[in-house]
């Protein structure tokens, strides 16, 4: 939006693209404004900035490993970090690191009873668990928030919850799938993380706590934020836009709009597209083989749409899809061209297999 662009500019000429200092010895104001600005976002959790939700991951894990979180104290046997086996890879690639702080399993998040199981072991064995996740998944599957906070209430057990997904598309103020699921109040047992590089608009990822210690001795120990550099500046100001637009009465125009698009797109496409008839913004339309899905993005392309591939390992493999991101400003006239645009490639498509597939039986016969 020209608004976030504009006000990238904010600070430039007074510090420079970015403040090149550790934020513990001193930090722009700007850093400030928006944590205060998110905070309100966030049901009044604690936010913490970091560069990207990868950094906000690699550095928060060790923290809550730890046990010294006010909020999140350990067992006497320490932890169980229960993952849904589709988190983000920049969950799952800290397998080891949280393998030093206590036991790390997989289980199907879409199985509940699967996911209590765990909850009991950790009980029995007197560990806490910690149950981890997307709340939206990048290329389908939801989970089940309010069924995690029972176990975690029941379990004495934690729940960290990545929404980059469904930061902005969803809840007052844009706060995000999870909050909304949880009548936007901030429980006491939820690690919020998330992304403020997607609908929100910026470049950053976030930590929300429940409270203000918890924030405070996260960026007195977390090596991320200590050591790597801050976000840029620009962005942190544009940041500081975004967040204005969402604590106004504007966000919800937004998001109305955004839904009218989402329904309109699924009219339009009756292919077997994931995430269909949901309220997410992602669609995928399944394709198969690799080298066919890069080939069709390329037509696209070709054609003037941006739409990307989704391939192994992002799903599995000769299961490759286009990965298609709808958003509020796009116009009806647009939408249908891009439905119209991909029924026209498959069907050319078909035609050219089946070609490929007379000339090959003509060759036997």
């Amino acid at each position: 939006m020209p608004i976030l662009i504009d006000a990238a500019s904010t600070n430039i000429h007074k510090c420079g693209v970015t403040f090149p200092a550790a934020r513990t010895r001193i930090q722009s104001e700007s850093f400030i404004i928006l944590e205060n600005l998110l905070d309100e976002i966030f049901c009044h959790g604690y936010s913490t900035i970091f560069s990207t939700l990868h950094l906000a991951h690699l550095g928060f894990i060790p923290i809550l490993g730890s046990g010294q979180l006010p909020s999140f104290p350990a067992d006497k046997n320490g932890f169980l970090f229960i993952l849904d086996k589709t988190v983000h890879a920049s969950v799952q690639i800290e397998r080891a690191l949280m393998q030093q702080f206590g036991e790390v399993v997989f289980v199907d998040f879409s199985r509940e009873d699967e996911i209590e199981v765990y909850f009991q072991q950790a009980k029995q064995e007197h560990k806490t668990p910690v149950a981890i996740a997307d709340s939206i998944g990048s290329m389908g599957g939801v989970s089940p928030v309010k069924f995690l906070f029972n176990l975690a209430d029941r379990y004495q057990g934690y729940i960290y919850l990545d929404d980059a997904h469904g930061m902005s598309v969803y809840g007052r103020s844009g706060c995000g799938y999870v909050l909304c699921e949880l009548n936007h109040t901030f429980h006491p047992r939820l690690i919020l993380a998330s992304s403020l590089s997607k609908a929100f608009g910026a470049i950053a990822g976030v930590i929300v706590l429940p409270t203000k210690e918890d924030a405070e001795i996260l960026k007195q120990f977390c090596s991320t934020y200590i050591f790597s550099g801050p976000p840029a500046l620009s962005i942190i100001d544009s940041a500081i836009a975004s967040a204005k637009i969402h604590l106004s009465d504007e966000i919800s125009g937004l998001q109305m709009r955004l839904q009218e698009n989402i329904r309109y797109f699924d009219s339009l496409l009756e292919t077997a597209v994931v995430n269909s008839r949901t309220t997410s913004p992602v669609r995928g339309i399944y394709i198969g083989q690799e080298y066919t899905a890069i080939q069709f993005t390329k037509k696209l392309r070709e054609r003037g749409f941006a739409v990307t591939a989704a391939m192994y390992p992002t799903v599995s493999k000769n299961c490759a899809m286009l990965r298609v991101a709808l958003s509020a400003l796009h116009t009806k006239d647009q939408i249908y061209c891009l439905c119209e645009n991909i029924r026209e490639i498959f069907d050319d498509m078909i035609v050219a297999q089946k070609h490929t597939k007379n000339a090959e039986l003509a060759s036997i016969t």
